[in-house]
């Protein structure tokens, strides 16, 4: 579904969160594009602070370098925190009429969501063509603004 690119401030979870393949909220805890963290050599400052947190695998050297994963206690905090802290954009679900599938796009609305579609498909039609064969678009997830709610 892509990937859900967003500034998370805190060091430590914005780690956890490439370290995932920068997943959306609701992949976190299931299977992600990836699991782990390189760092260079053991003996720094942050392989001492992962090998310290709950939230990583002991570091493992590969190659010259030390690899840490995230531990399943890692993925349940990191999603915790994104849903206190992180604007999540809601998502559409866009069928077409003359082809199959599914495309899943944030905005903020639904005509929003068609343009944004429109840019991804790389096309080279007007808008008007391409949104006429846009056979629905539906809410697949909301929003949320966890600043709004404090």
């Amino acid at each position: 579904m892509g990937k859900f690119n967003v500034n998370i401030k805190d060091r430590h979870y914005q780690e956890l969160h490439h370290a995932l393949g920068c997943p959306w909220p609701n992949e976190v805890m299931g299977d992600t594009y990836r699991n782990y963290f390189v760092i260079g050599d053991g003996d720094t400052e942050a392989a001492a602070r992962m090998n310290a947190s709950p939230h990583w695998t002991n570091g493992r050297e590969t190659l010259g370098s030390v690899c840490f994963h995230v531990s399943d206690e890692g993925r349940a905090a990191l999603l915790a925190y994104i849903r206190a802290n992180v604007e999540i954009p809601a998502r559409y679900a866009i069928t077409y009429r003359h082809h199959e599938g599914v495309q899943i796009v944030s905005a903020r609305s639904r005509s929003a969501a068609k343009y944004a579609a429109y840019l991804e498909a790389d096309l080279e039609w007007t808008f008007m063509e391409y949104a006429a064969e846009i056979k629905s678009v539906r809410l697949h997830s909301r929003a949320s603004f966890p600043q709004q709610s404090r």
